[in-house]
């Protein structure tokens, strides 16, 4: 019985894979690089919004009945289309070894907003290979219209950092950041930032659980480890999402190649020339260098542990408070180099985006640089109040100096704990009925101790 069974499978893979040589590909039908596929989030797609993540190569596809666009209302040549294809490996799920995969697309050329609307959708091509993140409805496995396929490796990787979704994943972009393939690298080295992001946080649960703890620092450094080699890489795309991604892993990148990002005319590489090559207008430079900022002020926002022992890191200058940011990163020196780049003397979020970390780290050493965002009449109460927190760390979440503190300075709760705090929403008043005589305190200030600082 058992040897009838086993040439029974044995006759069901030969023909199988005969009728996979034998189907006639068909035009296709997606634009490969795509658009949706960049900037997916993996770890959040698999969790929240797929049923079955698989790794594909896609046989064939038809295309099935006209249907209206439920996104792009009044848009016509929206089709039904069954991509038939073959099951490479299972990330999350259940399913047979080969499957149908419903989508709408758009076959004819309508615009919107200047862009075709296939660069705006997922779809899939004849002889791809790729991860697919679908929803199960009806019975039938569906594509969503955006943020549902990644671009991997064609070779079969082995998950050999565990069964868990998330890990096989990390596997497959370790081996994409291996490929000659730039597209794949490109995904691989973006979406490691997100999985090493989700890891980070995962900690604050696993620190009980020295095996669990254990687990992801090991797949942590391995991320560190690839994303060393991507910084080297000669392609200004994948080097500096390389070096954004190591904020999200906590890994610096140094000083130099972040600055030789914010130095870069956006000329050089504008949003034509994203869209032209990615399918997307977001690789910019421009939006590079903004996203640079962005991710090290949301990165300063979380909890660093010593990946030794799973401790807390405190900071180490006797300041009350966790350590912020990345170990070996000079913020200081960055940012100071930072604002006289052209690119952010130009834009209001990326010196928001700088005066919130120092606002956060609140560094001593930082006030000649939170100094120089006194007269930025866009964040001067970011520094005034990061200058509050790096001189009276104990008022910390005061928006105020300390002449203004409250209205009973030098009565008996002063010199103890009790120390009478106004509102979040008093304090944002009193700075806006007071903004010029609070800037003009800390000017002040500074010609008296800036000698301390040099």
């Amino acid at each position: 019985m058992k040897n009838q069974k086993k040439t029974f499978q044995t006759l069901f893979l030969c023909a199988y894979v005969l009728v996979f040589i034998l189907i006639p590909f068909e035009e296709s039908y997606a634009f490969p690089s795509g658009s949706n596929g960049w900037y997916l989030d993996s770890p959040l797609q698999t969790h929240s919004n797929s049923d079955l993540v698989c790794k594909i190569q896609v046989i064939s596809i038809r295309k099935g009945e006209t249907v209206s666009s439920s996104i792009f209302m009044g848009m016509t040549g929206i089709h039904r289309m069954i991509a038939t294809a073959k099951v490479l490996s299972i990330i999350k799920g259940e399913c047979p070894e080969a499957i149908e995969i419903e989508y709408e697309y758009p076959t004819e050329n309508n615009i919107n907003m200047g862009i075709p609307i296939s660069h705006l959708t997922t779809g899939l091509s004849e002889k791809e290979i790729c991860i697919v993140f679908l929803k199960l409805q009806e019975n039938k496995y569906k594509l969503n219209r955006i943020r549902s396929k990644l671009r991997v490796v064609p070779e079969i990787v082995d998950y050999n950092l565990g069964d868990e979704p998330n890990m096989k994943l990390v596997a497959e972009f370790l081996a994409g950041c291996e490929s000659n393939d730039d597209l794949i690298k490109l995904q691989a080295v973006e979406e490691l930032g997100f999985h090493a992001e989700e890891m980070i946080k995962n900690l604050t649960t696993s620190r009980n659980n020295n095996e669990t703890f254990d687990k992801i620092a090991y797949v942590l450094s391995k991320i560190k480890d690839a994303l060393k080699k991507t910084r080297q890489s000669n392609d200004l795309v994948i080097r500096s999402i390389s070096n954004i991604s190591s904020f999200q892993a906590d890994d610096s990148p140094g000083t130099e190649e972040p600055l030789k990002l914010l130095k870069i005319n956006p000329s050089e590489f504008d949003s034509n020339d994203s869209f032209k090559k990615y399918g997307i207008k977001s690789f910019c430079v421009s939006d590079l260098q903004l996203r640079l900022l962005e991710t090290m002020d949301s990165t300063t926002r979380r909890v660093v542990y010593d990946m030794n022992d799973g401790s807390t890191l405190r900071r180490e200058d006797g300041n009350p408070g966790i350590y912020r940011g990345l170990r070996d990163f000079d913020y200081t020196e960055f940012y100071n180099k930072a604002l006289d780049c052209d690119s952010v003397k130009n834009s209001k979020q990326m010196r928001t985006a700088i005066a919130n970390v120092l606002w956060i780290r609140f560094e001593k050493r930082s006030v000649p640089v939170i100094v120089r965002l006194l007269d930025d009449p866009q964040i001067s109460h970011t520094a005034v109040s990061a200058l509050r927190k790096c001189i009276n760390a104990d008022f910390s979440n005061s928006w105020e100096p300390e002449d203004f503190y409250r209205s009973f300075k030098g009565n008996e709760f002063y010199f103890t704990d009790q120390k009478p705090e106004k509102s979040l929403e008093e304090r944002q008043k009193d700075y806006q009925d007071h903004e010029q005589e609070y800037i003009q305190f800390w000017k002040d200030w500074w010609q008296k101790n800036k000698d301390d600082f040099n």
